[in-house]
Order: structure tokens, then sequence, then C-alpha cells
């Protein structure tokens, strides 16, 4: 829903993981929010891809010695 989006969009501010900005309205075009991944949001999130990484090729690793043992 917008109200656990905006809930958690807040939370990541918090953090400092993410900045926000306001757009401001111009002629034609109608004012937006702006969600910018911080320095420590870059590093955060690099973090969590090494270890999505890492355990996918564990994964990947015992499934193909389970194939190769049947």
């Amino acid at each position: 829903s917008l109200g656990k989006l905006n809930y958690c969009l807040k939370a990541l501010k918090i953090k400092g993981y993410v900045k926000i900005q306001n757009f401001q309205k111009k002629k034609n075009k109608i004012a937006a929010i702006q969600y910018i991944l911080t320095h420590k949001g870059i590093a955060e999130r690099t973090k969590l891809t090494i270890n999505f990484m890492s355990r996918k090729m564990k994964e990947y690793d015992e499934l193909k010695k389970e194939l190769r043992d049947n």
C-alpha cells in the first residue's frame, strides 16, 4: 500500500540510506518527489548484494554436488 511504502521510505531516510527531494512545479509539469540513494545507502546495498551473491553461489555449489552424488 502507499502508506506502507511511505513508512518504509521514511525509515530509510532516517537511517541515512535515502535522500528525498521535491521537484519544483514548473510550467506544464506537475510536482514530483525524487528518492536518491545516499553513499551510505549505496554501501549498504553493495553489502546486501555481496551477501546475496555469496548465498546463491553456495546454493549452486550444493545443488551441483547433490546432482553429482545422485
